[in-house]
C-alpha cells in the first residue's frame, strides 16, 4: 500500500491575514496536521507488521527526518510497541574515505560514503537476532568512534533508520523486503501569490538549514551556501529518482515557517556583502522572505518540527 499526501496551495496574502488576525491558531492547525500525518503513519505500521520492521525513512537536507523519526517512535511506544530510533549519519567512513568526484573532491553524498557492508550486518541482525551492536561517528573528528552501543529489540519491534540514502533501492536487494518499510519526507507544499508559485521548496529547505548550521554548528550562512550546491547535487543523484519506490510520504511543510524565519534570517541575509558570489540567492532569498508577516520565536510549540532548525 502506498499513501500519498495531498498537496496544499499555501496562499501568502492568507497565511499573512491569519497570523495578523490569530496567529495562535494558524500554528495550532499547522503542528496538529503535521502530528496527525505521524500518527497515521503510525498506526498503519502497527496494523501491518507482525514481525520485526525496518523502517527507512529518507528526506533531503532540512526536511526534517530527525524530528520525525523521533515523533514516530514515540507515537509506536504510545500504543504499547518497542521502537527505536537509528541515524544512519553513525554509519560514515569518515574524512577522507569517500568516492572521489570528477574535480578531485570527496563525494560525502554518495551511497559509498556509508559502511554499507557494517549498515547491512546490523540491519540484518535485528532483522533475524533481535539484537546488534550500533557505531557512533565522532562528528568533532570525522571518523568513526571507538565507542559503540547495543541494540536489543524486542518481538514485533519498529526500528526506524533514518538518512538521505534510507530508500536507496541496496536495502531491498540485500534485505528481506517483508521486513521493510519505505517513507520520504519533504517540503511538499507551495507557497502560492497571485496564483503562482512565489516560494520554491528547496528554498524553504535551505533557509531552515542556514538557521540550523548556524545555531547548532557554528557556520555562517555563507559556509551553508557554499555547500548547498554539493547537497542538491547529491539529493537530485542518490535520493530523488528513488521516491516513487516509497510506501508512504508525509509533507513537514508549514504554512506559518517563513513567518518566523524570517526576523531570525534576514538580518544575517541584509549583511552579506554585496560582491559574494552568493548574494543572487541572497537577494532572492530577501526579497521572498520580506513578503511573510513576521511572528516571534515564541510563539512556536517547544515540540513543533520547526524547533529541529531554530532551537
Amino acid at each position: 500500500m502506498k499513501r500519498y499526501i495531498e498537496i496544499r496551495n499555501l496562499d501568502i496574502n492568507e497565511i499573512n491575514q491569519r497570523v495578523r488576525e490569530d496567529a495562535d491558531s494558524l500554528i495550532f492547525e499547522e503542528s496538529r496536521r503535521y502530528d496527525a500525518e505521524v500518527e497515521k503513519l503510525a498506526r498503519h505500521l502497527a496494523d501491518r507488521f507482525h514481525d520485526h520492521c525496518i523502517v527507512l525513512l529518507s528526506g533531503p537536507s532540512s526536511a526534517g527526518k530527525t524530528t520525525t523519526s523521533m515523533k514516530l517512535t514515540s507515537y509506536l511506544k504510545g500504543f504499547g510497541i518497542d521502537a527505536h530510533t537509528v541515524s544512519m549519519d553513525d554509519f560514515y567512513r569518515g574524512r577522507e574515505q569517500a568516492p572521489l568526484l570528477e574535480n578531485g573532491n570527496y563525494d560525502y553524498e554518495a551511497l559509498e560514503a556509508l559502511r554499507l557492508d557494517k549498515l547491512e550486518q546490523c540491519m540484518r541482525e535485528l532483522i533475524t537476532e533481535g539484537r546488534t551492536t550500533l557505531p557512533k561517528f565522532d562528528f568533532h573528528h570525522g571518523k568513526p568512534s571507538d565507542e559503540t552501543y547495543e541494540l536489543v529489540i524486542q518481538p514485533n519491534s519498529f526500528v526506524v533508520f533514518e538518512g538521505i540514502h534510507a530508500i536507496n533501492p541496496y536495502f531491498e536487494q540485500h534485505l528481506p523486503p517483508d521486513n521493510m518499510f519505505k517513507v520520504f519526507i519533504n517540503t511538499v507544499s507551495p507557497f502560492m501569490e497571485g496564483g503562482r508559485k512565489a516560494v520554491a521548496r528547496r528554498e524553504i529547505r535551505l533557509v531552515r538549514r542556514m538557521i540550523r548550521d548556524e545555531k547548532y554548528r557554528n557556520s555562517p550562512i555563507l559556509n551553508t551556501l557554499e555547500m548547498w550546491q554539493q547537497v542538491v547535487r547529491g539529493e537530485n543523484e542518490y535520493m530523488f529518482p528513488y521516491v516513487d519506490t516509497v510506501n508512504y510520504l508525509i509533507d513537514t511543510t508549514h504554512a506559518y515557517e517563513p513567518c518566523v524565519f524570517a526576523p531570525i534570517i534576514l538580518p544575517k541575509l541584509k549583511s552579506v556583502p554585496t560582491d559574494s558570489e552568493y548574494i543572487d540567492t541572497v537577494n532572492r532569498l530577501i526579497e521572498v522572505l520580506s513578503r511573510f508577516e513576521p511572528l516571534p520565536l515564541e510563539k512556536m510549540p517547544k515540540d513543533a518540527l520547526l524547533r529541529e532548525f531554530s532551537g
